[in-house]
């Protein structure tokens, strides 16, 4: 893991089942630069590290969008 990572908790409303959460981890998981991914069905949120040099939180927030997942500001 690299020392630069930078460690965020996202929250997405559309978040209900066990099929977000395998779909949120294996895409964002996938991701050049992403570290680690977590999510917490109860929660609605999504717990993430990543190298901030490799890939922005735009891109990530960008990819999760794509897959139907908004992300609360």
């Amino acid at each position: 893991m690299s020392t630069a990572s930078t460690s965020v908790t996202l929250i997405s409303p559309d978040i209900s089942c066990e099929h977000c959460q395998r779909a949120i981890e294996s895409t964002l998981g996938t991701l050049q630069g992403v570290e680690r991914v977590s999510v917490d069905i109860a929660g609605k949120s999504i717990q993430l590290s990543y190298d901030p040099a490799r890939i922005s939180l735009e891109q990530i927030e960008k990819q999760l969008d794509e897959i139907g997942y908004s992300i609360v500001h």
